[in-house]
Formats: structure tokens, C-alpha cells, sequence
């Protein structure tokens, strides 16, 4: 297999599955996009946005006008960081908590479903390996 090929993959596993998810989500008013954001929220609390923008790698801009819509919807609050009142500290609302437990119980689902489905895919190596994929680009990013 060429090493291009990956990024090949890769693309393709994350658009089947957030087409996927897509339609699971349709009846909760939330983007694909939006949920990403949601249970990262979920799972980092009281992040700033610049922090959030980082770590999702995320434009900036958008993510602002994702964070400006989901407040609107009463899943999110933002709040003047307690030693920096420029930034603002994101946190999900209880709406915004029940929310993301809802999306994260979706997408695993899904994803289980899918290594039942295929058991010559050991979950734990895939998931280790990706993570491991993370690190290294966060490393070198930070380089």
C-alpha cells in the first residue's frame, strides 16, 4: 500500500461517517459540525475558545460563529475568562450536556456497530493507532 493512500482513507471513513451520522442526528437540530463541537465541549469543560480552536484545529472564525449559534439554541454559554477578560471561556448549558451524551451514544453506536459487524478490526489497536497519529502531528505541530 502508498503511504498517499492513508490520507485517502482517512478522508473517506470520516465523510461515510459523518454522512451517517448526519442522518441519525437530523431530528436533534444540530450540524454534524455543531456535534463535534458539542461533545468536545462535553469531554474538555471550561476550555477557552482560543484553546478549543487549537485543539480541534479549527479556524478560529468559524468555530466563533458555531459557538454564536449554539448559544443561541441554549446549548452552550460563554463567559469572560476569570484572569483574562478577552477570552471567553465556553461550558455547555444542562440542554447543552444532555445533548452531547445523546450525540456521543450515536456516534459510538455507530462505531460499534460497525467493528461487530467487521471483527477482523481489533477497535483497540485501530483506536490506540489513531491516537497515536494524533500525538505525533499535536508534537509537531508544537515543533
Amino acid at each position: 500500500m502508498e503511504l498517499f493512500e492513508f490520507s485517502k482513507f482517512i478522508a473517506a471513513i470520516y465523510r461515510q461517517s459523518k454522512h451517517d451520522f448526519k442522518c441519525e442526528i437530523a431530528e436533534l437540530d444540530v450540524q454534524a459540525t455543531q456535534s463535534d463541537l458539542l461533545i468536545f465541549i462535553y469531554d474538555h469543560p471550561a476550555l477557552t475558545q482560543q484553546q478549543i480552536a487549537q485543539a480541534m484545529v479549527v479556524d478560529p472564525s468559524l468555530l466563533a460563529r458555531d459557538l454564536r449559534v449554539l448559544a443561541a439554541k441554549g446549548w452552550v454559554q460563554r463567559a469572560a475568562h476569570s484572569q483574562d477578560r478577552r477570552a471567553k471561556v465556553i461550558t455547555l448549558t444542562t440542554a447543552g450536556q444532555q445533548l452531547a451524551r445523546r450525540l456521543k451514544e450515536i456516534m459510538t453506536k455507530w462505531w460499534s456497530e460497525l467493528f461487530v459487524q467487521h471483527p477482523e478490526i481489533n477497535s483497540q489497536v485501530f483506536g490506540r493507532q489513531l491516537e497515536l497519529v494524533r500525538q505525533a502531528l499535536v508534537v509537531a505541530d508544537h515543533d
